[in-house]
């Protein structure tokens, strides 16, 4: 399991990069026309490594170094990124990173092992300009010292944690005085959404690994602001709001998928800026308040920028289980500025079940079958992005998968009772549809490491 797919420990790591601020330099304005970085590459030499950027046109830049952790930063004024930059890591240079700066600038981080002397200078090509960013290599003889880790007592010695459960926020959304979308024969959104709300919490209690949370588990009507707040004071892991979307038309039918737009994010990160309070924590737990503007927009923008990536996964997998229960309405995930996926640090879909406004639809809604049905494929969608993506201090990161080869008189409840793991988890790693078994298949068995 990749450590990047930890998202508290990615904001731990942004956390590090509010030092910028402390260099109290004042970021320098710039005109022209839109310049782009169309690639960046390494180049090693016996005395240097060289931090090569292609450029479109102008390489106009500001760069200084910071510490702890050793970082140097380069600002290229109204430029973009042409590609996605990344180079390969080494002993001295550990990667790239990079976002928008004050909107139409780019700013790249260069993570180091130790501050080394650094120069930059410029190369002209037949392709156009590059500005090459050198830094000297240490002498070998330069050994640092062994820094002793003090040795730790039987009682010092800490004990490993326990794996904690992922946190799931499920929104029910409308409720109360809010309706929501209202059907031909009477149906509230709020009504059936909380329904499925509810199968899918004790849907996923069963789970091993798992702790569902209901935003709302009443007729109460919740600010949708409200709803990320409660969301983000359980640490959830991902954040599931449910509608029954309504049109015009009568025959718009299927199930949608949301996560937010890049101009919501924008909207937002700047909301979060004007309200101080509200960044503390946003960013590993550091609060932002008295710190540099241009700063805090790099580093909300960064976090922003990765939950939306995270919530892209998500809801890919959401929409390809929800397609294997009915019609979808769009085959894509849809982008929107739906304030519900404003979070800026908790990985947020929005999924519209059904047209309530469709009259086969809101029938469909309206009984138990569908809506556990619909229940039980977010349970699957669920499942199979934290098969890959949960963090790496919960039970499901722990989760190994062995072989089982069916055998003959094998039944998949038998199976699952050997092993201790659900039925349904069972079905779901193996994509399975039904209970038959074919004597030679291997299965794989989920089995917790203890």
């Amino acid at each position: 399991m990749e450590s990047n797919t930890n998202r508290r420990i990615f904001l731990r790591r942004l956390a590090a990069a509010v030092a910028l601020a402390a260099t109290g330099e004042a970021p320098l304005a710039f005109a022209g026309g839109r310049n782009s970085v169309r690639d960046v590459r390494l180049e090693q030499t016996d005395k240097s490594i060289r931090v090569v950027f292609e450029m479109a046109s102008s390489v106009r830049h500001k760069l200084f170094h910071l510490n702890d952790p050793a970082r140097v930063v380069l600002d290229f004024p109204d430029t973009a990124a042409g590609k996605r930059l990344a180079i390969q890591s080494t002993a001295l240079v550990k990667r790239l990173r990079y976002g928008k700066r004050n909107g139409d600038d780019l700013r790249v981080v260069l993570d180091l092992e130790r501050r080394l002397q650094t120069s930059t200078w410029v190369r002209r090509t037949a392709s156009g300009q590059q500005l090459i960013v050198e830094f000297d290599k240490p002498a070998t003889a330069a050994v640092a010292p062994v820094r002793r880790k003090p040795v730790k007592t039987v009682e010092q010695k800490k004990r490993p944690r326990k794996p904690r459960d992922l946190v799931i926020a499920i929104d029910a959304g409308h409720g109360g005085k809010d309706p929501g979308a209202v059907g031909k024969r009477g149906t509230r959104e709020k009504q059936v959404v909380l329904q499925v709300a509810r199968r899918l919490a004790k849907l996923l209690e069963r789970e091993p690994g798992y702790r569902p949370v209901l935003i709302r588990n009443g007729d109460t009507f919740l600010p949708l602001r409200d709803r990320i707040k409660k969301a983000r004071a359980v640490k959830a892991d991902l954040f599931i709001s449910i509608h029954a979307d309504a049109s015009p038309n009568p025959n718009a039918q299927g199930s949608s998928v949301y996560i937010l737009s890049e101009n919501g994010a924008s909207s937002e990160a700047a909301r979060f800026l004007a309200q101080q309070e509200n960044a503390v924590d946003l960013i590993g737990g550091v609060s932002l308040e008295n710190r540099d503007q241009m700063l805090a927009s790099v580093l909300l923008d960064l976090s922003q920028r990765h939950t939306i990536e995270t919530s892209e996964k998500a809801a890919r997998q959401l929409l390809d289980e929800l397609n294997k229960v009915g019609k979808v309405h769009s085959r894509k995930v849809e982008k929107a500025a739906f304030v519900v996926l404003k979070s800026p640090d908790v990985p947020s879909v929005l999924v519209e079940t059904a047209f309530i406004s469709n009259p086969r639809e809101e029938q469909r809604l309206r009984t138990r079958a569908h809506q556990q049905k619909l229940a039980k494929s977010l349970v699957r969608g669920i499942r199979k992005y934290f098969a890959e993506h949960a963090p790496d201090d919960t039970l499901v990161a722990q989760m190994r998968t062995h072989e089982h080869v069916v055998q003959r008189g094998d039944t998949l409840s038998g199976i699952a009772q050997r092993y201790k793991v659900p039925v349904d988890y069972l079905r779901s790693v193996n994509g399975l549809a039904g209970d038959k078994l074919l004597v030679g298949k291997k299965l794989k068995i989920p089995v917790t490491e203890t």
